[in-house]
């Protein structure tokens, strides 16, 4: 009979495929492999895969060499397949250098007759051309987060695998690369107390399948004994078989709760009460704004993911609705007064807010020296942002100007908010959408308005907003 010869079907496979043994040292590589990796056979088999595959020393901190390790050994341990998420591990050059590669390897282990696991299989694939793609967006992405104070974390549950930006490192007090690739060192330095609810959250997750959202606060014990307080939060994603991985950020609020502190020592003091009552609302509408943000970075985390046009759309209006609540609390506490809005200048930089996140299109604000109090501001500001978002799409980029007014109208204690644009629509379909005129409908409503929308076929569309300055 004819001896089949199976290590010349392996190394003539079309997929790139790595054979490791228990030790994780290389014993047979397809011809695939080679050629993606840039590798001679002999120059990897016998070897350690990470001495194989040495780290890049111009991008110490960034080749995982350490995930990698810990998803060939979760394998080994557990006899099951390990899929990572994206990693970089950079390939050496055969005429010297590195070659920047970003990957999603999959370990699969192979169980001998001893039902011990035999060898590992690793099929990676390569992804450098659509991060590289992505890294534009990365970029923008962690300016925002540096700019907002977050740091970014990734997590799996199942191998302890934990990736983050390095401000996550100064905040549990590491230097850069002494946390190492999991997280156990991270959980040691989590406080005491704090620590049961942590785990009792993150058992929490692994057994809900509906669970999309992760939220834990905690305090950090630092090497040099003080006490760091946090706020995480993040998205539970879910792999083909069901496994969790986490993403999300974290944001050091010390400042706050120590200022919490101090504000409610503060106001036992009778005397004090009256004068604290301004910071209080200030500390109230800043910790709304964060709260706020947190969700608005989540939003883009999230929508980073997304491939359909209409699902990006709708993560982008979302955003757009938050961003016009958080920009009325981001004017209270930024303010002496914090209990009124000052809408000349708030409306001016919610319609720049607006129109920065599109083409670009002239917007002339005019509002009259109008102060109204939050119940009143936030409504007319998602009206406004409905409206103005609604103008921008019913005509040409690079139409005529666009004009907001807010005024007070000569019967008493009457205001009319109207936005004008004098460019007729493109199309029947643009303009308000049904939950965009859910809303300007519902808002006018909060503020006991009456809504009216005039349009000439030639001469475009005006939208007016009249209302009493005061509920009654």
């Amino acid at each position: 009979m004819q001896t089949t010869n199976f290590a010349a079907i392996f190394q003539g496979m079309p997929q790139p495929y790595l054979v490791l043994d228990p030790g994780l040292t290389i014993v047979a590589a397809s011809d695939a492999y080679l050629s993606l990796t840039s590798r001679v056979r002999n120059d990897i088999v016998g070897r350690h895969i990470l001495e194989a595959f040495p780290e890049n020393p111009e991008a110490a901190g960034t080749v995982e060499q350490g995930p990698l390790e810990v998803s060939l050994r979760h394998a080994l341990a557990t006899g099951k397949p390990h899929e990572m998420a994206v990693i970089q591990y950079d390939i050496p050059q055969p005429g010297g250098g590195f070659s920047q590669k970003f990957w999603t390897p999959v370990h699969t282990p192979v169980i001998g007759d001893d039902g011990h696991v035999q060898y590992i299989i690793q099929n990676p694939m390569d992804v450098t051309d659509r991060v590289l793609k992505a890294r534009e967006a990365d970029t923008r992405l962690r300016i925002a987060l540096h700019a907002a104070e977050l740091a970014t974390w990734e997590y799996e549950p199942e191998t302890d695998i934990w990736r983050r930006s390095n401000a996550v490192d100064e905040m549990f007090g590491f230097l850069p690369g002494e946390g190492g690739p999991v997280a156990a060192p991270f959980f040691a330095r989590i406080h005491p107390e704090d620590l049961a609810a942590v785990q009792e959250g993150l058992r929490r997750i692994q057994s809900s399948p509906d669970q999309t959202a992760a939220r834990f606060d905690y305090r950090i014990v630092l090497p040099t004994g003080g006490v760091r307080h946090v706020e995480s939060r993040g998205e539970v994603l879910r792999t083909s078989d069901g496994k969790v991985r986490m993403i999300g950020v974290l944001m050091d609020v010390t400042t706050e709760r120590q200022r919490e502190a101090a504000l409610t020592v503060s106001v036992k003091t009778q005397g004090e009460l009256l004068e604290q009552k301004d910071a209080l609302l200030a500390e109230v509408n800043h910790r709304v704004k964060n709260s706020l943000q947190l969700v608005v970075s989540t939003l883009r985390l999230q929508a980073r993911r997304l491939r359909d046009s209409k699902t990006k759309e709708a993560f982008d209006q979302a955003i757009s609705r938050v961003r016009a609540i958080i920009s009325v609390h981001e004017h209270l506490y930024r303010t002496a007064n914090s209990l009124t809005v000052d809408m000349a200048d708030h409306l001016t930089k919610l319609c720049l807010d607006i129109t920065n996140e599109r083409p670009s299109r002239p917007i002339a604000v005019e509002v009259e020296q109008i102060e109204l109090p939050t119940e009143r501001a936030i409504p007319l500001s998602i009206i406004v942002n409905e409206l103005v978002t609604a103008a921008l799409k019913a005509a040409p980029a690079h139409g005529s100007r666009l004009l907001v007014k807010l005024r007070e109208l000569p019967e008493d204690g009457v205001l009319a908010l109207s936005v004008t644009n004098p460019d007729p629509r493109q199309s029947d379909d643009n303009g308000l959408s049904d939950l965009g005129s859910k809303l300007v409908t519902s808002m006018t409503a909060q503020i006991r308005g009456v809504f009216i929308e005039e349009e000439d076929p030639t001469q475009g569309f005006r939208a007016t907003v009249t209302f009493p300055r005061e509920l009654s």
